[in-house]
């Protein structure tokens, strides 16, 4: 590459202009034009000197850590979203699609559709933060969950903004994420689960559902949505597994995505699988529908309504599989009569199992691949919960440990000392 005069100018100068009302300047160059044979000149004024010192001195560290000498193009917020969006949707589910939409609808209302994206500074991104308010106009302040969320995404956001060169800086990035309070949930142990499959009732396909359903979420760690949504085709019977993958639409059947794109193969143990034998017996004897845990009538109802979706051009959610699931399971914990110490849901099963592979499974990696989370760290924060239960094992083991180092100590040996 040619450089005029063969040298690239790299200076970031600070200069005094004495008879100006802003008296300092920095100037520097941008980067070297091969077309033009130059470089295009820049100038930032101040008031005072420590301003001016100031901006020179992060420059230069903008310019040693790679970023471009030229300024950034200047863009909209509004247009800045668009394109984000536009980039973004091929590789996000629908849910995270539509609360990315949430993010950009916050932004925009805060800052103007017309905004510069590079005038969003980290001062204002703090306040942006802490004045979010709820959506739904209801009653009572914004959890700090839904704050953290939306932190999370505008830093998602304008790092791409940093990469396509629209910003020479993240003003997320050092917002402080507030506290988030995870709420105590109840480990169901697996005397209490027994408990809970015999407290299905009513006839011998009904209660197969229900336990099917149950059985998926404890034993092999399925959210509510993938688990209500699984069809026999994912289930293995001869490798005993179960997988979990996007299902594209039919003419008869909704999508199906997996929340982080997180397709994953579950082994399903021999308790659960005995359930699903039977269910499928059942099943293949007098029912038409492709679901496990649905049965014709609901079959026929999401049927229907994935029809009126199509027709209305509505995008079809995986929480749009909805039926009175909830609604039972809490019934059937009543008449158990275990009474939870904290929250307890068809949720709180897929819980339990991850909790039993934390137990049981010595490589975190092992339950972060079968819990089909996207990083460790989940699985680690949320999951790996410490009860006395766990504690009390901790301190055995270090007595176990203790116990076989005194063993192995050989009598009668002086270690100094009185």
């Amino acid at each position: 590459m040619k450089l005029r005069g063969g040298i690239m100018i790299t200076k970031v100068g600070l200069y005094r202009c004495p008879n100006k009302r802003l008296s300092w300047a920095v100037r520097w160059f941008g980067e070297y034009d091969p077309a033009a044979d130059k470089q295009k000149r820049y100038s930032k004024s101040f008031r005072t000197k420590h301003q001016a010192e100031e901006f020179r001195l992060e420059k230069m560290q903008e310019f040693k850590s790679g970023q471009t000498r030229d300024k950034a193009e200047e863009i909209t917020l509004k247009a800045f979203c668009t394109d984000w969006l536009k980039v973004k949707k091929a590789e996000l589910g629908q849910e995270s699609v539509l609360l990315y939409d949430n993010t950009v609808r916050r932004l925009i209302d805060y800052f103007g559709a017309n905004c510069l994206l590079s005038k969003i500074t980290p001062r204002t991104a703090a306040k942006f933060v802490a004045e979010l308010e709820r959506l739904d106009n209801k009653p009572g302040e914004l959890s700090n969950w839904s704050r953290h969320r939306t932190l999370r995404n505008c830093k998602t956001m304008f790092q791409d903004a940093v990469t396509w060169e629209l910003v020479g800086r993240n003003p997320f990035k050092r917002v402080k994420a507030p506290k988030c309070i995870v709420r105590p949930w109840h480990y169901l142990k697996p005397v209490e689960f027994a408990r809970l499959l015999n407290a299905t009732n009513g006839k011998s396909k009904v209660r197969l559902r229900h336990k099917a359903l149950y059985a998926l979420a404890y034993c092999c760690g399925l959210r509510y949505g993938e688990a209500i949504s699984l069809t026999w085709g994912a289930v293995d019977f001869k490798n005993a597994t179960v997988k979990i993958d996007n299902c594209p639409a039919t003419a008869t059947l909704p999508p199906f995505q997996v929340k982080d794109a997180e397709s994953r193969t579950v082994p399903i143990p021999r308790y659960c699988l005995d359930i699903l034998i039977d269910l499928k017996s059942y099943n293949d004897a007098t029912d038409q529908t492709p679901y496990v845990a649905l049965n014709d009538a609901q079959y026929r109802t999401i049927e229907n309504k994935w029809k009126r979706f199509k027709q209305q051009k509505r995008v079809w959610r995986n929480k749009d599989v909805q039926n009175n699931a909830l609604t039972t399971f809490k019934r059937h914990v009543k008449w158990t009569g275990i009474q939870p110490n904290g929250t307890l849901s068809i949720h709180t099963l897929r819980k339990c199992a991850i909790q039993n592979w934390a137990n049981n499974i010595t490589n975190p990696e092992v339950v972060r691949v079968l819990a089909g989370h996207a990083d460790l760290q989940t699985t680690m924060r949320y999951y790996a919960q410490a009860d006395a239960e766990q504690k009390a094992k901790a301190a055995a083991a270090i007595d176990h440990l203790l116990n076989e180092t005194d063993a192995r100590l050989t009598p009668g040996v002086d270690f100094g000392g009185e």
